[in-house]
This record gives C-alpha cells, structure tokens and sequence, in this order.
C-alpha cells in the first residue's frame, strides 16, 4: 500500500471549534484531506494545528491552512512543523 493511501486518526485544533478528530484521505507531501464533517465548519484560508493520533510516539503539531471545505471536511496544505 503506498503512503498516499494510509489512513491516521488526526487532531484538528482551533480557536473556533477547539480540537476535533478526524481522519486523513489523500495524504501527500504539500498537504492532506481530513474527513470529519465537524470540520466544514472552518473558512477556507483558517489557519489550523493538525497533530496525528495513535503514533508508538508522540507526532509533532503541524500547522496547516485550509484550502478546500465540503460537506465530508476540509483540504490542509502544510505551511510548518511545531515540534512538542
């Protein structure tokens, strides 16, 4: 199975909605798909920590700007690592 095709539970934290759990769809190197359907609630351009769950370690938060909303989540582009 390639690593676009893995699915993660993630964090998602923001002021307006506080921290909500989805899971990621269509991952690759400039950014991600979370589906949750909590999350369309965000504009696009909200900027948002993303930190995946479930990890034999503790992963690092990511900051991530939306760039795309629907009904099933919301499109992430990566913009820095925030190591915890």
């Amino acid at each position: 199975m390639s690593d676009h095709r893995k699915s993660f539970r993630i964090k998602i934290s923001h002021e307006s909605i506080g921290e909500c759990l989805g899971q990621t769809r269509n991952l690759s190197a400039s950014g991600v798909y979370v589906q949750s359907p909590a999350l369309a609630r965000l504009p696009k351009g909200a900027v948002v920590y993303g930190q995946v769950q479930g990890l034999p370690v503790t992963a690092p938060r990511v900051r991530m700007e939306v760039v795309q909303v629907d009904a099933e989540g919301i499109a992430l582009r990566y913009l820095s690592l925030i190591h915890i």
